[in-house]
């Protein structure tokens, strides 16, 4: 919330950072998420123009497109070690689609970078 307070971009939501965060090991996972985020702003960016969405309406045909995306996926391409669920990609996706990909891909990153830090450090301070 301080991020998107000094910046004026969202990261995709309040828990996608934290949910992010916990794939920073794993590259490729947060790649995935990235990539699937990526087909439903595409989508969703249609979808907009077609029946004119906003505000909730949009963000739940995010999560429907999300989902619809993982079924898809997960039929016809060897998806599963990349997967890490339907809401992030959706919350990301919503947002690439509002405010473009590489602000919106910029401030997931640095907020998933800096809860993972913070996380580190309580975790550091308790041991």
């Amino acid at each position: 919330m301080i991020f998107f307070h000094r910046t004026g971009y969202s990261p995709g939501g309040i828990i996608t950072p934290g949910l992010l965060a916990l794939e920073l090991p794993s590259p490729e996972r947060v790649a995935g998420v990235f990539l699937f985020a990526w087909v439903v702003s595409l989508v969703l960016e249609l979808a907009v123009r077609a029946a004119g969405l906003y505000g909730r309406q949009r963000t739940g045909a995010a999560l429907l497109i999300a989902l619809a995306v993982r079924v898809a996926a997960g039929r016809f391409l060897p998806v599963a070690d990349l997967w890490v669920g339907w809401v992030v990609p959706g919350l990301v996706g919503a947002d690439m689609q509002r405010q473009g990909a590489l602000p919106t891909l910029g401030a997931t990153l640095a907020t998933a970078m800096a809860s993972g830090m913070a996380a580190l450090l309580l975790l550091g301070g308790l041991m």
